[in-house]
């Protein structure tokens, strides 16, 4: 059978390079047997077709029934029409996305119909520096008011990191054919796409087309702690709830008022440390078990911990005046791009005690923390 290879995340670890790349390769992965077929609505602009997130969406409900429907029947399509041998998918939420929805064994069976085994590809790193990923990336859409610490004392005991867990669905409908990459490996200075390809083994019908720049290309930056201190205040005055599209726009507007004049170097490391050592300990033994199914070889021996650093983290903590009037100027600049009119404070706090009630809701039925708008 020929392979359809579905890139599962996790998210925050290189898949928007890895996608990006893919969707810059499109015409020329046809002679090289690759289809990455484009699955947006017809007439989306282009960036749409950068992943499968409008697919991931409509499977996982968060996009109309119609919708759903519809990116089935493309995939359908490119599936029935493609002579390529290898066929890849790629959307970082797969791995997040709740089990009643059935999308590893849908993606199976309409694989299957056009003669393809469906195989998973996963990327992970620790799960202190996953939960600080998710902190960071809900801090820059302007979905977060809590400091690191009350983030992690909640989304830390979930039990919604487990590796193998998530990954016991995708390893049932690929009937075992799962490939699991490290972020950092401790068996390989290469960067995070060559090796994530020579384990897929695509080595030789992709290396060729990829130049040096391609292999060593990052995007999707995380935030610094002066972006993701604003961004905690403005979400705690309601700022995301007057803007018109996505929220995220607010945090591009911090972003690009602290790296244009050389602010937040740095990403941004939370200070919760007795609580990231309850998560290393929570999550060992199944580490443990997810090495030795997908590698053989203790967890240690194949994933490289990031560098240690302090935490650079500013809530919670006296700022200086200097530091201060930086995070007051950028949570202005905000302010500015969306013309945020203040509402009543207790308009604002009972709109502040909605959100945390939804956010206690989720997490009680299981939504992780990527979920954000």
């Amino acid at each position: 059978m020929r392979r359809a290879i579905i890139h599962i995340g996790m998210p925050r670890t290189g898949s928007t390079s890895f996608q990006e790349v893919l969707a810059r390769l499109r015409p020329r992965l046809d002679a090289v047997g690759i289809c990455y077929p484009k699955l947006a609505p017809p007439g989306a602009p282009e960036s749409l077709d950068v992943n499968h997130h409008r697919l991931g969406q409509g499977l996982d409900r968060r996009r109309p029934e119609a919708e759903r429907r519809a990116g089935l029947a493309r995939l359908d399509e490119a599936l029935a029409t493609t002579r390529a041998d290898t066929l890849i998918l790629s959307y970082e939420d797969f791995a997040v996305q709740r089990a009643r929805w059935r999308i590893p064994e849908i993606l199976a069976e309409i694989c299957a119909r056009h003669g393809f085994a469906l195989e998973t590809a996963l990327v992970v790193k620790p799960q202190a520096e996953q939960l600080a990923s998710a902190y960071a990336l809900r801090a820059q859409v302007v979905s977060e008011g809590r400091t690191f610490r009350g983030f992690l004392g909640v989304e830390g005991a979930s039990g919604r990191y487990d590796y193998g867990a998530l990954l016991e669905a995708w390893r049932r409908a690929s009937q075992g054919r799962v490939t699991a990459v490290p972020f950092r490996d401790r068996r390989s200075d290469a960067p995070l796409l060559a090796r994530l390809i020579g384990d897929l083994g695509l080595r030789d019908r992709l290396a060729p087309l990829l130049t040096p720049a391609d292999l060593e290309y990052r995007t999707n930056r995380s935030s610094g702690p002066l972006a993701v201190e604003a961004a905690r205040r403005l979400y705690r005055d309601g700022v995301h709830r007057q803007v018109i599209g996505h929220p995220r726009q607010l945090g591009h507007v911090l972003d690009r008022w602290a790296w244009t004049r050389g602010l937040d170097p740095e990403r941004f490391r939370g200070d919760a440390p007795e609580g990231l050592a309850q998560v290393a300990a929570r999550y060992a033994a199944a580490n443990e078990g997810f090495a030795a199914a997908c590698w053989g070889r203790p967890w240690d021996t194949v994933i490289e911990t990031a560098p240690a650093a302090s935490p650079n983290e500013l809530a919670a903590r006296p700022v200086v005046p200097e530091t201060e009037a930086l995070v007051a100027a950028m949570a202005r600049a905000a302010m500015d791009h969306v013309a945020f009119r203040p509402s009543p404070t207790w308009r604002r706090r009972a709109a502040y005690l909605l959100e945390d009630f939804k956010e206690r809701l989720g997490d009680a039925v299981g939504y992780p923390a990527w979920r954000v708008p």
